[in-house]
């Protein structure tokens, strides 16, 4: 899906999806040839993962231990 798909899916402004992208917090599955990024099940419960951690206080750092954690 693409990145507007996935931050609908989400519930996170694609701004948000974007910057998380761009820190590495969450990557994106892969790139089209036109540059647009592509979200599939896995990197969008991350996504949602993030959401939650976030809204429950946790930085930017403590998420991506979290994260890790998840990954795992």
């Amino acid at each position: 899906m693409n990145i507007g798909a996935a931050a609908k899916a989400a519930g996170l402004p694609v701004k948000t999806v974007r910057y998380y992208a761009d820190i590495g917090l969450v990557v994106p599955l892969d790139r089209s040839e036109s540059g647009y990024r592509h979200y599939g099940d896995a990197e969008l419960s991350k996504l949602v993962f993030a959401r939650r951690a976030r809204a429950f206080g946790f930085s930017i750092e403590e998420t991506r231990e979290l994260l890790s954690l998840y990954e795992d």
